[in-house]
Order: structure tokens, then C-alpha cells, then sequence
């Protein structure tokens, strides 16, 4: 006699699962839709930043950068003394003289403070 087994849902489940198939469901659980992305910037909008950031370094006026980060976008004050022409990133003076360096691409805003 001859009894029917059935397996449930084992039989509608793939019967080979590759090292790559587990990687891609682990990579595809891990996604965070919450996380803002860098806005696409077009060339206007790069012409007025760097217009702005010329303008604020030929007359040392104080400068407020927008800055793209992961999760949230950052805030950065001081001053721009320095352009790298061949690696494009800047110099920037914060108020308590110390500096930091920024890439031109992680740039979303640019507001001259008064």
C-alpha cells in the first residue's frame, strides 16, 4: 500500500539554491527606503554653487554648505579658502580655525551667510 505524502509548501520551494540566491535575499532585506538620495543637480544649479562659492571666497565672506551624507544632509559653516582645481575639493575654514576638506560632488546647497 502505497500512502500519499505530500511535503506542503517543500515542493513549491526552488530545489537548488545557490550561494548567490542567499546573498541577494540577505542584500534585498537589508535595503532602507527611508534614507534620503542626493538630488541630481543640473548644470544651472552647479553654475549658481560655484558662482556662489567664488564669490563668497574673492570677498572672504562666511558660507554655509549643504552637504549630502548618508542618512541626512549636513550642515557645514566657515569659510572657503582653498580650491583643489585637479581633485575638486575645497578647503573650508570653520570658525574655530580648524578646516576640513570637502569634495565639490557631496555639495547639494550653498548659502552665503551675512
Amino acid at each position: 500500500m502505497s500512502t500519499i505524502r505530500d511535503r506542503g509548501l517543500v515542493k513549491w520551494q526552488a530545489a537548488l539554491i545557490i550561494p548567490e540566491h542567499k546573498a541577494l535575499h540577505k542584500k534585498r532585506g537589508e535595503v532602507d527606503y527611508f534614507l534620503n538620495k542626493k538630488p541630481i543637480l543640473d548644470e544651472y544649479q552647479v553654475e549658481g554653487l560655484e558662482n556662489n562659492i567664488h564669490y563668497a571666497m574673492e570677498y572672504h565672506l562666511p558660507i554655509s554648505f549643504t552637504l549630502h551624507n548618508v542618512g541626512n544632509p549636513k550642515e557645514l559653516h566657515g569659510y572657503c579658502v582653498y580650491i583643489h582645481p585637479v581633485t575638486k575639493e575645497l578647503r573650508i575654514q570653520n570658525k574655530d580655525s580648524s578646516f576640513e576638506y570637502i569634495r565639490f560632488d557631496e555639495i547639494i546647497g550653498v548659502i552665503m551667510e551675512d
